[in-house]
């Protein structure tokens, strides 16, 4: 019978696009990246500065974030950016978020509306499409799927880009 094996630390929510990708936030706040390092360590976590209430990492290395004002960020730490903060802030809120690639990012803001990330950030007024259907949480994978719940705890899973 399979196990769960115990990590050492403590989050409120957490993201796993591939076994290297792994990031969280704790009840602060405060971001965290598994070091990929659980053995013999006081602390496989590696803090990131920032702070979000929500994460999201996809299978490519991608992560996003939303904070408790409900504004996105994209993670660029990993990128030789001179000068500037490690997230990049998109337009748009939201209050929680899934990455399953670059892209094919989805998000669901306070009011409970479902918007897809149209891939360009760059001069767009709204980066955001807004998909018809109500949520409270959503999951995207690296292959496009992606699924959510709603209030009243009913799944979904989205077939809007299939054929017929």
């Amino acid at each position: 019978m399979p196990e769960w094996i115990r990590i050492s630390g403590g989050l409120s929510a957490i993201a796993a696009g591939s076994r290297t990708n792994v990031w969280g936030v704790n009840s602060g706040g405060n971001i965290y990246r598994f070091s990929g390092n659980d053995v013999g360590e006081p602390s496989p976590w590696v803090r990131i500065p920032g702070a979000l209430v929500d994460v999201g990492a996809g299978a490519d290395g991608t992560v996003w974030g939303v904070n408790s004002g409900g504004n996105i960020y994209r993670y660029a730490g990993d990128q030789d950016i001179q000068g500037s903060s490690r997230w990049v802030q998109i337009r748009g809120s939201l209050s929680r978020i899934a990455v399953g690639s670059r892209t094919n990012v989805w998000g669901v803001n306070s009011s409970g509306n479902i918007y897809k990330f149209s891939g360009n950030d760059a001069g767009d007024p709204s980066p955001w499409v807004r998909i018809p259907g109500a949520a409270v949480d959503i999951g995207a994978a690296a292959d496009g799927t992606v699924w959510h719940v709603n209030r009243a705890g009913d799944i979904y899973r989205y077939a809007g880009d299939q054929p017929g």
